[in-house]
């Protein structure tokens, strides 16, 4: 990510410096959350499909980036979730999975994801995703 991108981002106290990483493998997890944070960024960490609701609605976010491959409530739920609020309508959703097939890439799109990437996904694909408008 550039300067000039993270320095067009609003101020470290709002919502648009928060990011949501919805992963149940808590070692990507972390990793995501280190990646997110060494941009200046604030990771908000959920292992589950009601933990990141939660978060969501408790501090909202700009970011999410959300494991499709959720364990009870998968990650396509977490996004019509989100996109059913209020407060998630303008939120921009970052669909990550091991799947790079055109279904699951339908099924992302039509769950509300803005953008679709495959893991392991390039740190620059996530910065990209993390500063890109939504389509």
């Amino acid at each position: 990510m550039e300067k000039s991108d993270l320095e067009s981002m609003p101020p470290s106290s709002g919502s648009q410096r928060r990011v949501l990483i919805v992963e149940d493998d808590d070692d990507v997890r972390d990793v995501l959350g280190e990646l997110v944070a060494a941009l200046g960024l604030e990771p908000l960490p959920a292992a589950t499909a009601e933990e990141a609701i939660e978060h969501a609605t408790q501090s909202p976010v700009a970011v999410a980036l959300v494991d499709l491959g959720l364990p009870l409530v998968d990650g396509y739920e977490v996004a019509r979730r989100l996109r059913a609020s209020a407060w998630g309508a303008q939120m921009r959703l970052v669909a990550l999975t091991g799947y790079s097939d055109q279904e699951t890439r339908r099924h992302a799109a039509a769950a509300g994801f803005d953008h679709f990437l495959v893991k392991p996904a390039d740190p620059a694909a996530i910065e990209q995703a993390l500063v890109a408008t939504p389509a």
